[in-house]
């Protein structure tokens, strides 16, 4: 499955962003049980600034999730919609 690209409209609205910002990542590689589908947009922060700059910005109507190292965390195979913001 994959999801439309939100990826090139979030780029375009910050042009500060300096975290990784992926479109369609398998969460799967992120997680202690490798399972899980993709999230639509995938953002590692540089920093708490980069961040901040980011959820600043990120239009309104774009669910977000933020999640850790991945060791409690189980994706369901659909992926997760809107941005995933790895933190750790």
């Amino acid at each position: 499955m994959a999801f439309p690209d939100i990826v090139l409209d979030i780029r375009t609205r910050m042009p500060a962003l300096r975290g990784r910002l992926l479109a369609n990542q398998p969460l799967a590689d992120l997680t202690w049980f490798r399972v899980g589908g993709p999230a639509q947009a995938l953002f590692m922060p540089e920093s708490e600034l980069d961040l901040a700059y980011f959820l600043a910005h990120l239009p309104a109507g774009v669910p977000v999730t933020v999640i850790g190292l991945g060791s409690n965390l189980i994706v369901r195979d659909g992926g997760v919609p809107g941005a995933v913001i790895r933190l750790g």
